[in-house]
């Protein structure tokens, strides 16, 4: 069975793979470390979101299925949230980049766990209008949310510092435009929790995307000269 929210998270999956693949190019050349960190968070959450999409469309008739793919697909947001965080962090405490990315990993290693853990208490359902979403725990939705807006919102307010402190006009647009992708990708993720019609379904993969443009053109706006 094939749902509206099968076909719009595809086509999100299939936009963070090919940005994800445009910047493992630029990697591959330029060997910068930011080009590295975008790659991974690019290419793992556009894995999450095929895990959704296969979740909420070929195989959302078997509950036990579409719930296993829902719990694989954050296996992968864990680490593209986690991999992300790297280069805040490298930028304003390098001194402490790995031990917060240990950390990064450690919660998530728990998060896989608990969502796992609550596999069976998952409730899936499709509404009339062809949105399919999942019902989930009260732990695993804190475990994910906590997570994410953590991570995010730290991310954001270094960057946000970044802006306001560099003279260099190139790389204050370029913080300034990572933060503000943060921000719309950040108010994009949740509202997945709340969709209930085909519009709220496209607002949220759009501003997911949109975010991740902002970022990408920060990314590409600025290329730091050494890692």
């Amino acid at each position: 069975m094939i749902t509206i929210t099968s076909i719009i998270t595809g086509i999100t999956s299939l936009f963070f793979l090919l940005s994800g693949l445009r910047t493992y190019v630029s990697w591959r050349k330029q060997k910068n470390l930011l080009l590295k960190f975008f790659t991974i968070f690019l290419i793992f959450f556009g894995i999450q979101q095929m895990f959704f999409a296969l979740g909420t469309g070929p195989f959302s008739g078997d509950p036990l299925i579409s719930n296993w793919l829902w719990a694989i697909a954050h296996i992968f947001m864990f680490i593209a949230i986690s991999y992300f965080i790297r280069f805040p962090i490298r930028l304003r405490f390098p001194h402490l980049e790995e031990t917060i990315f240990k950390l990064a990993i450690f919660f998530s290693i728990i998060g896989i766990m608990i969502i796992f853990y609550s596999i069976p208490e998952v409730e899936p359902y499709l509404l009339e209008n062809g949105i399919y979403n999942w019902k989930v725990p009260p732990l695993a939705g804190a475990t994910i949310g906590i997570f994410t807006t953590i991570s995010l919102l730290f991310s954001f307010g270094i960057f946000v510092a970044e802006g306001r402190k560099v003279q260099d006009k190139p790389l204050k647009i370029r913080s300034w435009l990572i933060a503000l992708g943060i921000l719309v990708f950040l108010i994009g993720g949740p509202m997945h929790n709340f969709i209930t019609t085909p519009f709220l379904n496209f607002l949220a993969d759009f501003l997911l995307i949109a975010g991740s443009l902002l970022m990408l053109t920060g990314v590409y706006w600025s290329l730091p000269s050494r890692e």
